[in-house]
């Protein structure tokens, strides 16, 4: 198919005119590559705001006489003149919206932010269906545009997403620092912290596709499918432990890992959104990160040796960091001090 086809078949599968064989070819097309789909969502997105555009400013008649001369002489026998002219001044509309949007110069979209402050958890629910638990230290962003013309957002943090069903066909997409989110199934929690040295994102029902953003990422350009009960979890800075989870990635600098976890054991990952704190065998570093975020303190770990031990358990809406810190003292070789929001952990003699 070339490049003529797939524009008429997206323009007719845009305007809900495609019958059914076409809108299966234009969801094969797009799933073929990430650019696919990328084309897709921009004229999808120029196509919205062009509606917007006063009808008589449009010249149909110029509009077909220029798709005529994008077509073969074949092509202009099996289409129909009244398809045609149709076809071509929506075609035109949409490339000309696009060169439009990004020429001319205009303020940037506005952009609706919702913080979950350290301390807190918090739930929202999107236009679109869309429910999102927000982990403490946590932000996620959207354009005002959201469900119109896009379903994209942007987190810094963690958070479960149980996506909404779309009855306009357009990607649910997160983005976050290095890696965008692509939804094809229903829920999946994520965790994209800026301090961490890793992205973790979990999937309870359905299927994602993770891939590297180019502008931060230039080496990972590889597209990942994540799929229920499944965790992919990829380090910023590789480990030297060898694993039989570790999958090689070409050309990239950073350790990926998919790894199947029992439906017994998915609230690790998104116990949170139900007050809960599971730790599953992860060092007494890490888990200071959590419970820094979880109760607001800072805390400050006194030896290399003491930030490696390894802790495994579990709490039920604990409101106080002390009983955490007293529970994981009774397993562990930790004494601690607490001043205020300030937590000092030291060695037991």
């Amino acid at each position: 198919m070339d490049n003529d086809d797939i524009k008429l078949l997206l323009v007719r599968y845009i305007t809900k005119q495609a019958n059914d064989a076409e809108t299966n070819e234009v969801k094969r097309w797009i799933s073929l590559h990430p650019e696919n789909e990328q084309y897709f969502v921009e004229l999808y997105e120029a196509w919205q705001k062009m509606l917007y555009i006063k009808a008589e400013n449009i010249d149909e008649e110029k509009a077909y006489q220029l798709f005529l001369t994008k077509i073969t002489p074949q092509k202009q026998r099996t289409i129909s003149y009244r398809w045609a002219k149709i076809a071509a001044s929506l075609l035109l509309l949409i490339l000309s919206s696009i060169l439009i949007l990004r020429h001319r110069s205009s303020p940037a979209p506005e952009k609706v932010q919702v913080i979950a402050q350290n301390g807190s958890v918090k739930k929202l629910s999107l236009i679109d269906g869309t429910i999102v638990w927000l982990n403490a230290g946590s932000i996620i962003k959207y354009d005002d545009g959201f469900d119109k013309t896009n379903r994209t957002v942007y987190l810094e943090g963690e958070a479960f997403f149980e996506i909404g069903p779309n009855p306009k066909n357009i990607p649910f997409l997160v983005k976050t620092k290095n890696y965008t989110i692509r939804d094809i199934g229903t829920k999946f929690n994520l965790k994209a912290y800026p301090g961490d040295p890793f992205f973790e994102t979990t999937v309870v029902k359905g299927e994602i596709a993770v891939e590297g953003n180019s502008e931060n990422n230039p080496n990972e350009v590889n597209r990942i499918y994540v799929k229920p009960q499944q965790v992919l979890k990829i380090y910023y800075h590789p480990e030297k432990e060898d694993s039989k989870d570790i999958v090689k990635v070409a050309n990239s600098y950073n350790e990926v890992r998919v790894s199947q976890v029992d439906s017994a054991k998915m609230q690790i990952y998104d116990g949170w959104k139900d007050n809960l704190l599971i730790f599953d065998g992860i060092t007494l570093n890490e888990i200071a990160r959590v419970l820094e975020r979880r109760y607001d303190v800072k805390i400050t770990i006194g030896n290399h040796e003491l930030q490696n031990i390894k802790y495994s358990g579990s709490f039920k809406s604990v409101p106080e960091i002390g009983k955490v810190l007293q529970i994981i003292k009774q397993n562990t070789p930790i004494d601690y001090t607490i001043e205020g929001q300030k937590i000092n952990i030291t060695k037991t003699n």
